[in-house]
C-alpha cells in the first residue's frame, strides 16, 4: 500500500482505499481499478493524493522543470558561492541544464 500524489497515477493501479472529496463523501472505493477517465475526474475535483496497492511507481521518467532544477543547483551552491572555482563549475552546470531544456 502507498500514498501517492494524483499525478504520478496510471491507468490499471488499484486503490488501497476509498477516496473522499474534502467533504468526506467517497468518491471511489477501495479496490477500484483506476482508468484514464477516473484519474482525470479525480484530478478536476483537486484531489492531491490517492492510495494504491502494492509498491510505489518508478519515478524513472519524471523530470524536473528547468526553474526547479536551477533552484535545486542554487540551494546545493549557496554555502560556496564566494569560492571562484566553484562559482564556475556552477556555471558549467547552469549551462548544461539550460542546454538541455
Amino acid at each position: 500500500m502507498q500514498k501517492i500524489p494524483i499525478r504520478r497515477a496510471a491507468a490499471g493501479m488499484k486503490l488501497a482505499k476509498p477516496v473522499t472529496n474534502k467533504r468526506g463523501m467517497i468518491l471511489y472505493g477501495a479496490g477500484v481499478v483506476l482508468t484514464a477517465d477516473i484519474i482525470a475526474r479525480l484530478s478536476e475535483m483537486e484531489v492531491e493524493q490517492i492510495t494504491i496497492e502494492g509498491h510505489p511507481p518508478s519515478t524513472a521518467g519524471e523530470e524536473k522543470s528547468l526553474s526547479l532544477l536551477i533552484k535545486d543547483l542554487n540551494a546545493r551552491f549557496r554555502y560556496v558561492e564566494e569560492d571562484p572555482l566553484m562559482g564556475k563549475m556552477k556555471n558549467l552546470i547552469l549551462t548544461q541544464l539550460k542546454e538541455r531544456a
